[in-house]
């Protein structure tokens, strides 16, 4: 099985380009370096053997490109160099793409899940409310001089978390509204981190087949503060005003925008389906 490596023409994708000629040395492998996403997904689409395919970046650009990896032979790799990197944060506590390179050599893939989020596919989550807001928006204090890229997130908390507006959401499941009401956030998750490190959903499971449902209600928000730091302890789901389902689909109704795995996600009815063992994955040990 041939060893593949999706690249951007990006200087940091070039830095890594040295490493992984030097560790995949005997092995049958490319580096592919494409322009675009669009290109990127025609490559892996038309290739016509199995392969294992080597996604570098964050959780963006892994949701782009599981869009053609879901339901075939395929093995997927991920090698992090995001901003959050929180899916592989799930997998992982190592950061180093080398290090993390040579441990995959050794492994097998293994069926997880999947969501689909109407048409698209995602592995971690997909979010509504405050922590929408602050995603969507990392990337405008991403570039800051002095400001290691791996702290946007709690720039964009600190910019966001006091002046945004509540959603309103209504979740539907089973055909009964299971929630209805104005939230701080609500989260369907497949993984466990977002927001650059967040246990928001501390039991998940990446091959349960079910979505891990949370939602927190409307609270003051000089009461934010200290939610972050019950979230930090992993305890979020002790509290009165925090609500936790284990799920396999909802169809939820919001007036704003979803955050997909980084990715800004619009439209008026947002149905979430699980798609259990749907994708062959490295699992680091």
């Amino acid at each position: 099985m041939k060893h593949i490596f999706m690249m951007h023409n990006i200087k940091k994708h070039y830095e890594l380009k040295k490493d992984i000629e030097e560790i995949m040395a005997g092995y049958d492998y490319e580096i592919v370096f494409t322009s675009s996403i669009v290109d990127s997904q025609n490559y892996i689409r038309n290739y016509p053997t199995k392969a294992r395919f080597y996604i570098v970046g964050g959780d963006g650009t892994l949701n782009d490109m599981i869009q053609v990896l879901v339901h075939t032979d395929h093995e997927v790799v991920l090698l992090p160099l995001g901003t959050g990197n929180d899916f592989c944060h799930f997998l992982t506590k190592e950061k180093n793409p080398k290090k993390l390179l040579k441990q995959s050599l050794e492994l097998q893939a293994s069926k997880i899940d999947t969501i689909l989020l109407n048409d698209r596919y995602y592995v971690n989550t997909a979010c509504f409310g405050v922590d929408s807001v602050i995603a969507t928006h990392v990337h405008d204090v991403a570039h800051i001089p002095f400001v290691p890229e791996d702290k946007s997130y709690l720039l964009s908390i600190a910019k966001h978390v006091f002046t945004y507006k509540n959603d309103e959401v209504k979740i539907i499941v089973d055909g009964r509204v299971l929630y209805h009401g104005q939230i701080v956030l609500c989260t369907f998750n497949n993984g466990k981190y977002y927001g650059g490190g967040f246990p928001i959903t501390p039991k998940a499971n990446i091959q349960d087949g079910y979505i891990d449902l949370c939602v927190v209600d409307k609270v003051p928000k000089y009461k934010i503060p200290y939610l972050i730091t019950v979230l930090l302890k992993e305890k979020l789901y002790t509290r009165s005003e925090v609500h936790n389902y284990r799920i396999k689909e909802a169809t939820v109704y919001c007036q704003n925008t979803c955050n997909m795995d980084g990715e800004e996600f619009e439209t008026i009815r947002y149905h979430f389906l699980i798609q259990p063992h749907s994708l062959n994955f490295v699992l680091y040990k």
